[in-house]
């Protein structure tokens, strides 16, 4: 068969329903937000990369291990690049503008009173029994932002001066 042979008449496109994947849906990024912010951020606060952080961690059970594994072996093995991605600077966006959480004068994100009962609801519907655990094992002083920031430069010393 060769190009001459193909005779199209008429071509339609149906416009369908396409589901979105459930870590790219607000309401899920923001639930996670207010997770992390609740169990895992003194002062109920975060910075942006720190929620960065949580957000990859909790992508994947393989995630959760490498970074259990990376706090076992008391900050000792190495831990691998994490992503900056889009949809939680948008559940950021939402959650600031429903008043979950609100930006800070140090630039951390923190939790508010509605947040609180929007963290009460989550507990109390045990969707996020998997995270919850997880989030609770690393508790407010396993990932610091000094710990992040030991992190950080670690990967820029193995990847970016290397090359």
């Amino acid at each position: 068969m060769n190009d001459k042979d193909i005779n199209i008449q008429h071509l339609k496109f149906t416009q369908r329903p396409i589901p979105i994947p459930v870590d790219y849906r607000p309401l899920y990024k923001i639930s996670i937000i207010i997770l992390v912010l609740k169990l895992c951020c003194r002062d109920n606060a975060s910075t942006l990369l720190k929620l960065h952080l949580f957000s990859w961690i909790l992508k994947s059970d393989s995630n959760m291990n490498v970074m259990r594994n990376y706090i076992v072996s008391n900050y000792k093995k190495e831990i691998e690049v994490w992503n900056i991605e889009p949809a939680l600077n948008r559940a950021l966006q939402f959650a600031v503008a429903d008043g979950l959480c609100e930006m800070t004068s140090t630039k951390k994100y923190k939790l508010t009173e509605k947040g609180e009962s929007f963290y009460n609801s989550i507990i109390e519907s045990e969707s996020f029994t998997k995270e919850v655990g997880f989030l609770k094992f690393v508790g407010k002083n396993k990932i610091t932002d000094s710990r992040i920031d030991e992190m950080t430069k670690q990967w820029k010393l193995q990847y970016v001066e290397n090359k």
